[in-house]
């Protein structure tokens, strides 16, 4: 499933996805991947929303790159906003990209910041499952969290 599919079942889920992740290329996420032994490692990334897909460059040098060619799971999480400590939150599977014209439009959706190395791969983020999380009541006694869930099992 791409972000575009999740984005026509809970269009307001993908709204605040689109606005908590910053997926122009400018704002941080974090991206957990699968280490060889099993054991979760945490990288930080800057998500690209292009052509109804979500995509990350990753550095083809490190870490990240070696477990998502391995295991292609991963767990994507947004900065927490600082307002508010809203959040978005997703998992699925992500996949190598090759083509040069992908590429370049993703490149271009990021202003150009990133994708311009050889070293940086590119993969598309597929999504099984979303969630967004705000809380009301945010630096009160009454704080309590607002869960919006999707999941592709379920659409």
């Amino acid at each position: 499933m791409t972000w575009a599919n999740m984005d026509t079942a809970a269009p307001g889920l993908g709204a605040a996805g689109r606005r908590l992740l910053k997926a122009d290329g400018m704002g941080v996420a974090y991206l957990a991947t699968v280490r060889k032994d099993g054991g979760p490692r945490v990288h930080p990334v800057m998500p690209v929303l292009a052509d109804g897909s979500l995509f990350v460059f990753v550095v083809s040098l490190g870490w990240k790159y070696r477990d998502l060619l391995r295991d292609g799971r991963y767990a994507l999480h947004s900065s927490a906003s600082p307002e508010d400590g809203e959040e978005f939150y997703i998992t699925g599977p992500a996949l190598p990209i090759h083509l040069s014209e992908t590429r370049q439009r993703v490149r271009d959706a990021s202003g150009g910041r990133l994708g311009g190395h050889d070293f940086e791969a590119l993969f598309e983020l597929g999504v099984e499952r979303a969630l967004h999380t705000r809380w009301v009541g945010w630096g009160t006694p009454e704080i309590r969290p607002e869960f919006v869930k999707w999941s592709s099992a379920a659409s």
